[in-house]
């Protein structure tokens, strides 16, 4: 099997893993270091000889969370600046023109990475004839932080900068340029609305697949600016300094991120998101969604069914006495005072007739509330303007921990990606003949949909 691939930059060497062709560590972007730290990507510098891509590129920095190390997400991470890298599965380096997929992991805005072993594309490639691409971005303060014009939604420029390279040089990959879709997973699934709705992400790909998004989750240019002096305020600099920025120790910029995370605010966790900035996020996707602004991108986007049990790992979250879920209820509905009570009464009689411990409504309430209904919504939105799109949802139980998380959030990854005999996935999604027909059948369907832009098989 051919394992060198000349590309614009200079030539990479990969390896042969299970018959595929697997190139680790490309670069698409110069490293964000010293004066390019808080700047848009820029061009890798181009290189003479030959390139090992034998390695996935570390991460990008971050505090690991505890979540990722229990479910297997993130096993023994390396954290890096010099971050913005990519990885190749293909079938072979030939004329093949296949589908590509091209992956953008989760984290909250604040984590993640490429080199994760759940996001190893190879029995996905092998499955399918397709190339599949997974890609780090840079999250957190680094990523998010809203710093003005030409520095704002950096995470979201750098997916534009890998998907350029995707553009430029994935046909000699065997890969199809005019044939690519983005799948995410929860900020990875957010990150795919917004680039559904840029104008600078138009015909970088034709599909999206959409997992566990909060499509409302984005911040107006006014309270970004507002966490923007909350983060500077925990960094101990006076006012948004950008060069006391781009000069500070990373663990400090760590150290502060952290702070904001736990203090708030932040909405279902996550103080650092994308920013509609007038620049590159002209507005509120569902807003945009509905103007017709992806009505070119085919769309299956889809949750699963107990998506926030996944923090029923946390002690004492969601124990509500009867009067603080009525309130939580309520605080959220239209109306007065007494008209919103009434109403938070009607919706919960409506949820006790599937759950009975409060825990277990406060759980499928927020499942409603930040996933499910939004991601509803974005979907008729859409279909108004593309008649290709698609819902799934995923039902199958997680047996972690005699089942407390059941269809939670993240569940799906393993099974999306064919990589449920890890270690501790095997404990995270479960193993034997009914996982991997699952497994196969949800793989398919991704597969399916990345081919003709229609989910359905006969599976």
């Amino acid at each position: 099997m051919q394992l060198e691939v000349r590309t614009g930059a200079g030539t990479l060497r990969g390896s042969g893993e299970r018959g595929i062709a697997v190139f680790r560590g490309i670069p698409y972007a110069a490293p964000p270091l010293g004066p390019l730290r808080l700047e848009p990507p820029q061009p890798p510098e181009a290189w003479s000889g030959v390139h090992e891509a034998l390695q996935s590129a570390p991460g990008p920095p971050q505090i690991l969370d505890g979540l990722s190390e229990t479910l297997g997400l993130l096993t023994e991470p390396v954290f890096a600046e010099d971050c913005l890298y990519l990885n190749v599965w293909t079938p072979g380096i030939d004329a093949g023109r296949r589908p590509v997929l091209v992956w953008l992991y989760g984290g909250a805005f604040q984590g993640g990475s490429a080199a994760s072993p759940v996001y190893d594309g190879g029995a996905l490639c092998a499955r399918g004839d397709v190339v599949v691409v997974s890609l780090n971005y840079r999250v957190g303060a680094l990523g998010f932080l809203h710093l003005g014009s030409g520095r704002s939604n950096l995470g979201l420029r750098d997916q534009i900068a890998a998907l350029t390279w995707v553009r430029n040089e994935i046909s000699r990959f065997g890969g199809d340029p005019d044939n690519v879709t983005i799948f995410g997973e929860s900020a990875g699934a957010g990150s795919s609305i917004a680039l559904l709705v840029m104008p600078a992400a138009r015909r970088l790909f034709r599909r999206a697949i959409v997992q566990s998004a909060a499509p409302e989750g984005m911040l107006h240019a006014d309270e970004a600016t507002e966490r923007t002096g909350l983060f500077f305020e925990r960094l101990g600099v006076g006012g948004a300094d950008v060069e006391a920025l781009r000069t500070a120790p990373l663990d400090a910029i760590l150290e502060a991120q952290q702070k904001c995370v736990v203090a708030g605010p932040h909405r279902a966790g996550m103080f650092f998101l994308p920013v509609v900035d007038g620049e590159m996020l002209l507005e509120m996707p569902m807003d945009a969604v509905s103007q017709g602004a992806g009505r070119d991108v085919e769309l299956l986007i889809g949750t699963n069914a107990e998506e926030m049990r996944l923090y029923a790992l946390f002690p004492g979250l969601g124990e509500l006495t009867d009067e603080q879920l009525q309130h939580s209820v309520a605080s959220r509905l239209p109306g007065t005072e007494a008209e919103r009570a009434a109403s938070a009464r009607v919706v919960l009689d409506a949820y006790r007739a599937g759950e009975t411990a409060n825990r277990d409504l406060f759980f499928a309430i927020e499942t409603d509330w930040h996933l499910r209904l939004p991601a509803v919504r974005l979907a008729q939105r859409q279909a108004a303007h593309q008649p290709k799109t698609y819902m799934y949802l995923f039902k199958w139980r997680s047996p972690l921990r005699d089942g407390v998380l059941g269809a939670c959030h993240v569940l799906e990854v393993p099974f999306v990606f064919g990589n449920l005999d890890l270690p501790k996935i095997r404990e995270f999604g479960g193993e034997g003949p009914a996982a991997r027909r699952l497994s196969e059948n949800v793989m398919d369907a991704w597969l399916c949909f990345a081919r003709n832009g229609d989910p359905s098989h006969p599976g």
